[in-house]
């Protein structure tokens, strides 16, 4: 039986959760809705890879051939489980990071963990299929350095294992941290499989719009398996992503800027609560070290606050971690701050040897 995702699980199990999310919530700007609209006087189906235009801004993006090397899929996610079921029968991933292990699981391959680049060296191997990267880094929001590439190159050099790089925040970077792909690096490019996604950077989630970008036969296994399942994306909503890529971004910067607002905020707010916390790099999550069971600090923080905090160990974390979003409409992330004041009033009042939320 497959596990459910534990960001969901925890939504569906406890109801009325504050509506914070891992990214901007706008209402989408005119020519966005406009090109949908007129997508949708006349729907017609959208090759398996996607819409040509689509394809072709992408690729614009990475300067790589929108024929042979993009593939868009329904968000991110799905790219992710396509490239678990072709790849992922020995996978190797590093944490705190998404639910890699779990995915891997659930389309049928197995995954190891490493907690450092050392332990990911020592877990790749001749047989490694599949080895999975994450940068910003859901949920810590660390961003990757050139030092980080070189020894993720150094753990593969030996194999011919698919690199996966999710880099669905890519958009979220804070302070003028720059983002970097392992498609940057000379040793990696030619094997790795780059999945963004327009849910976080474009404020887009419920459209499910994403993309592979990667090597020609990865992207034509992964387009095989994505005919089979779903035959193609959307394609209104797939003309609505493009209009939101290639048209004006005003409104996108905006958004990304209230986030920006909102950071040290919600990591004040949480420190204020008794949480720990740093400003996050990248992301759009408080990454919080807890004093005892995270999964009792999740349960309480939902069900007495409203707080939708996920327990660090379903993103494989060391030691007990929150992960809480800070995105969202205005009013969402004005109730998190709310809700976090309560809680640190509720712990001043409490006796000092108290560590219950």
């Amino acid at each position: 039986m497959r596990a459910p995702m534990p960001s969901r699980e925890l939504g569906e199990r406890v109801p009325g959760l504050i509506a914070v999310g891992g990214h901007p919530a706008v209402d989408m700007p005119e020519h966005v809705v406009a090109a949908a609209a007129e997508a949708a006087r006349r729907p017609r189906y959208a090759p398996t890879r996607g819409l040509p235009e689509l394809r072709e801004a992408i690729a614009g993006e990475h300067a790589v051939d929108p024929e042979q090397n993009v593939l868009v899929t329904a968000g991110g996610m799905q790219g992710l489980y396509l490239a678990a079921r072709a790849f992922g029968a020995r996978t190797a991933t590093h944490a705190p990071s998404f639910f890699f292990p779990q995915l891997v699981e659930a389309a049928g391959g197995r995954c190891a963990v490493a907690r450092d680049w050392d332990e990911l060296a020592a877990l790749v191997d001749a047989k490694t299929s599949l080895v999975i990267v994450n940068t910003p880094v859901n949920p810590t929001g660390y961003a990757f350095r050139e030092h980080d590439l070189d020894a993720i190159a150094a753990a593969l050099e030996r194999t011919d294992a698919l690199l996966l790089s999710d880099e669905a925040y890519h958009g979220l970077l804070w302070d003028g941290v720059p983002h970097l792909s392992p498609l940057s690096h000379p040793a990696l490019r030619e094997r790795t499989l780059v999945l963004r996604s327009f849910s976080k950077t474009f404020a887009m989630a419920p459209w499910r719009v994403g993309y592979a970008v990667g090597p020609a036969d990865a992207i034509e296994t992964l387009a095989r398996e994505l005919a089979w399942q779903a035959l193609a994306v959307d394609g209104v909503a797939q003309a609505a992503a493009h209009a939101a890529l290639t048209g004006p971004r005003a409104w996108l910067d905006a958004a990304i800027a209230e986030l920006a607002a909102m950071r040290p905020l919600a990591v004040a707010a949480a420190n204020d609560a008794g949480l720990a916390a740093r400003l996050p790099e990248g992301c759009a999550f408080v990454w919080a070290v807890v004093d005892g069971d995270d999964e009792e600090w999740s349960e309480r923080l939902a069900r007495e606050h409203g707080i939708p905090a996920v327990a660090g160990r379903h993103f494989h974390a060391s030691t007990p971690h929150v992960r809480i979003p800070f995105g969202g409409r205005p009013e969402a992330r004005d109730a998190l701050l709310d809700a976090l004041a309560s809680l640190a009033a509720r712990r001043r009042d409490a006796r000092p040897s108290a560590a219950r939320p």
